[in-house]
């Protein structure tokens, strides 16, 4: 049994009424499993509806039918990478670096430009590392390890390097001048 266009179309909808997916995501999806059946009962024997059941083949739907509908839902609004990108990086800015997200994005199959101009509308990455820092340790590093761990906590997240160093830098010196009289 091959899917159909609207089993297909229900599946993209109902995926799409949860969350946002890239175009990418969402047809990789569509492609990857095939779409849940609902339970049939039927009355009599359980060994015909086993055998009934075994003759029922699911033939997973094929590229050029998962493309042509992606279009469709592109051109009704339905599916936009913009759309996608700018949710991603408004739910994942305040905990990540520029780095981090650009990777994931890309990932997800969304071009640099999209990419470029949804980082651009952010709040700049020395602000939110510096906010992630505070939240995190809210002290100067003491010593040389103490500062080690947190430039891998850092870079971890996705902050460039040197904006790390800018804001260990700067609470070092924001340190100095609060302790002299």
């Amino acid at each position: 049994m091959a899917a159909t266009a609207d089993d297909l179309r229900a599946r993209a909808l109902r995926l799409l009424a949860r969350r946002e997916y890239s175009r990418q995501e969402l047809a990789t999806k569509l492609l990857s499993k095939p779409a849940p059946r609902p339970a049939r009962r039927y009355p009599g024997n359980t060994r015909d509806v086993f055998e009934t059941v075994l003759e029922e083949v699911y033939e997973p739907p094929t590229e050029s039918d998962v493309q042509a509908l992606l279009d469709d839902l592109e051109r009704r609004k339905m599916l936009s990478d913009d759309r996608y990108a700018e949710m991603r990086i408004r739910l994942r800015a305040p905990r990540y670096g520029n780095t981090r997200l650009q990777q994931e994005l890309a990932q997800k199959g969304i071009d640099r430009d999209t990419i470029a101009a949804v980082l651009s509308e952010q709040p700049d990455e020395f602000s939110r590392c510096r906010e992630l820092w505070l939240k995190k340790f809210g002290q100067a590093p003491r010593d040389m390890n103490e500062r080690m761990k947190q430039t891998r906590h850092l870079a971890s997240r996705g902050f460039a390097m040197r904006t790390i160093q800018q804001v260990i830098r700067s609470a070092g010196n924001a340190d100095e001048l609060t302790d002299t009289p």
